[in-house]
């Protein structure tokens, strides 16, 4: 039985061995380590770092170190004192690994952490630290560099009652964390471990659970990093699944991101004001990137309300140029929700607005930041069957843009509208500090009524709309770019009508005498009846004549040439009106002598900022001169208003669809004409494809 007693006394001996290193260690005064920690504080930050109570060890089967009332020292220009601040701090260390120089964390549990994160009024924030000697720096060899990725592992860390504050002095803003609890917990040293986090930003509750990677894997660009959370707060859920492979330097990325929740409006907690949209929403993501710089987002679904989108994009930034690729595709997007309505019929504020408009031009002429066409290289393309705003519906959309070297192609761009077609290019370069600009709009047949119907709009405008632009400019600015536009535009609506009170959008200087020509027999009418409107403009350095703008109404017709100045913005139409035949009489006379009140001639003038509509016999007279002198087109269109031979719908269409004939003049002058009537004839041939 001798080996019993062997084993007894060697037993007894550890057990001595034990308890006498127990006692030794408990008697130990570790509070002779605190001047060497804060002196190294003070080294690596160049600030106080205060242990106010004691240092000691707990007694149980491991080693437990204790530290209570701990302060660090805030940046001297803060009010504050004191930049983190720690009630009760235990550590429990594995002392095996301790041997071998690694540093195994058994359990940690902090107590009441407080952390202040401050921005001054400069912009200076307290983490940056004045220090005021660099620690020598020595290169450890590389084996060892490789070993210590692995230097730091815990099994336990418990978090309890802690706060994160962060003041931007800039701003006068104040957000805080509050941290109710805070647990990572892991079965072995070195395995993921669960998260579960309970706190609360600017008195709004979060949980986040899940479970993370250790630690030590942030330092080992090696170590594939586990990240698998869920955030849930305002009844919404984030989830975060994935890994990223180095997460100090950000590389590796790969990771699934989805965002869920009953009611956007919800968020009003953290925007302060009211959301444009509430309900149901959904944003998910794939996101994969070998680094920051070279980035991919695909599989991207984005739900909200009644509208959806679905897409990729990429950002490659390691290119000389960086680089995006986006291409979207939605079945319903309805902007509604986030665009500002337009007053409408508000009679009240639109006057208002309009009263206290202040600025005499219409075009800005802020020059353009042409330097941001140049900072990157995109292409996008966005598809989408149905759009809505407040006063237009789209359906089957579809865009194309690349911009490359500062120079920006948006080609096709079509859409329905109304039933009608729509499309459109432009072409935007730079060059000589200047923007180089062409466009083009042609819509056919687009039907405004079916339009609105659409959007659930009723008592509306309507009729049919056909328009067919050619714009070409240069400039620094747009009130520039005006200045030497050349190009035309033709537009014509038929079967039309309106509220009277969009009159009011004409300013209140303007209401009245527009009202009296809408309107001459003073009728209580909601809405104006349009047989057809026809208008065309030539534009030639800046200079847009219209040789015809013709309005037909049930009861008169509206003639009217004339130009806009657009380089000073001036207006000069003379406006001649024609009464029907018929009019004014309850029974069976028809009228043969004018009536005062609609035959009245106008001119509108003053600018596009402040427009004026005044009596003006001598202008009038020269637009009546200038259709029967002029072009025959003119003439016969002002012959058949007066003779009722011809539907002045009809006539009028024959004028824009023709053009006007050549000249054979050749002076300098009249060069300048010629240039101008074969633009005519070009508009000419347009407006034939229109009806055709």
């Amino acid at each position: 039985m001798r080996w019993k007693w062997i084993l007894g006394i060697s037993l007894a001996v550890v057990v001595i061995l034990i308890v006498t290193a127990y006692v030794l260690i408990a008697s130990y005064d570790f509070n002779k380590f605190k001047p060497q920690i804060t002196d190294l504080a003070k080294q690596f930050t160049g600030r106080e770092l205060v242990i106010g109570g004691d240092m000691e060890l707990g007694i149980s089967l491991l080693p437990t170190l204790v530290v209570s009332d701990v302060t660090f020292q805030n940046a001297a220009w803060a009010k504050d004192p004191h930049m983190a601040k720690v009630k009760r701090l235990e550590i429990q260390i594995a002392v095996l690994p301790l041997l071998r120089g690694n540093l195994d964390v058994s359990r940690a549990y902090i107590e009441k952490p407080e952390f202040l994160i401050e921005i001054d009024k400069s912009g200076k924030s307290n983490l940056e630290f004045d220090v005021p000697q660099e620690p020598e720096q020595v290169a450890p060899k590389e084996k060892e560099a490789d070993r210590r990725h692995d230097f730091f592992k815990f099994k336990t860390v418990q978090v309890e009652g802690g706060t994160i504050t962060y003041k931007d002095h800039q701003r006068g803003m104040t957000e805080t964390i509050s941290i109710a609890i805070l647990k990572f917990e892991t079965t072995e040293f070195g395995a993921p471990a669960d998260i579960d986090l309970n706190f609360s930003y600017n008195k709004t509750p979060f949980q986040i659970t899940g479970d993370i990677g250790q630690l030590s894997g942030i330092l080992n660009p090696e170590e594939q990093w586990p990240l698998n959370l869920t955030i849930a707060a305002l009844d919404s859920t984030v989830s975060i699944q994935g890994h990223v492979m180095n997460i100090a330097e950000a590389k590796g990325i790969d990771l699934k991101l989805a965002v869920k929740g009953s009611d956007v409006g919800k968020f009003q907690q953290f925007t302060g004001e009211p959301l444009p949209v509430k309900g149901p929403f959904e944003v998910a993501g794939h996101l994969t990137a070998a680094a920051l710089d070279d980035l991919k987002i695909s599989d991207i679904v984005i739900l909200l309300a009644e509208s959806n989108i679905n897409g990729d994009m990429a950002l490659n930034a390691k290119l000389p140029k960086p680089r995006i690729d986006a291409k979207f595709r939605s079945s319903t997007l309805d902007l509604r929700p986030f665009i500002k309505k337009d007053p409408g019929g508000d009679k009240a504020e639109i006057k208002s607005q309009k009263t206290d408009a202040v600025s005499d031009k219409v075009f800005p002429s802020e020059p353009f930041d042409l330097q941001s066409l140049q900072q990157i290289n995109a292409k996008f393309s966005f598809t989408a069957d149905q759009i809505l705003a407040h006063r237009i519906a789209l359906d089957k959309f579809n865009i194309e843009s690349n911009l490359k070297d500062g120079s920006l192609i948006v080609k096709p761009l079509t859409t329905r509208i109304g039933g009608g077609n729509f499309s459109g290019s432009l072409d935007l370069s730079t060059s000589g500090g200047k923007a180089n600009l062409t466009a083009k709009i042609t819509a056919t047949k687009i039907n405004l009524g079916e339009m609105l119907k659409n959007l659930d709009i009723t008592q509306d405008l309507d009729g049919v709309l056909d328009l067919n632009v050619n714009l070409k400019g240069q400039g620094k600015s747009v009130a520039n770019v005006m200045a030497g536009l050349d190009g035309d535009v033709v537009a014509i609506l038929t079967e039309g009508n309106m509220p009277v009170e969009y009159l009011n959008l004409v300013g209140a200087d303007l209401t009245s005498s527009v009202l009296k020509i809408v309107n001459p027999f003073e009728k209580k009418i909601d809405r104006a009846q349009i047989n057809c409107a026809v208008c065309d403009f030539n534009i030639i350095d800046g200079l847009a004549k219209s040789d015809i703008i013709m309005i037909d109404d049930p009861e008169k017709t509206l003639f009217s040439s004339g130009t806009i100045n657009l380089k000073t913005e001036g207006l000069d139409f003379g406006i001649h009106t024609k009464p029907k035949e018929g009019i004014g009489t309850k029974e069976t006379g028809k009228v043969s002598v004018s009536l005062g009140v609609i035959t009245r001639p106008f001119k509108l003038g003053g600018t596009l900022a402040k427009p004026s509509l005044g009596l003006s016999p001598e202008r009038a007279a020269k637009t009546v001169g200038q259709a029967v002198l002029g072009p025959g087109g003119m003439a016969s269109l002002f012959l058949s208003i007066s003779s009722e031979k011809e539907s002045p719908c009809a006539a009028a269409l024959k004028i824009v669809g023709e053009g006007t004939p050549k000249t054979d003049k050749k002076s300098a002058k009249e060069g300048a004409q010629q240039k101008t009537v074969e633009k005519k004839e070009g508009i000419g041939s347009k407006v034939k494809k229109l009806f055709e």
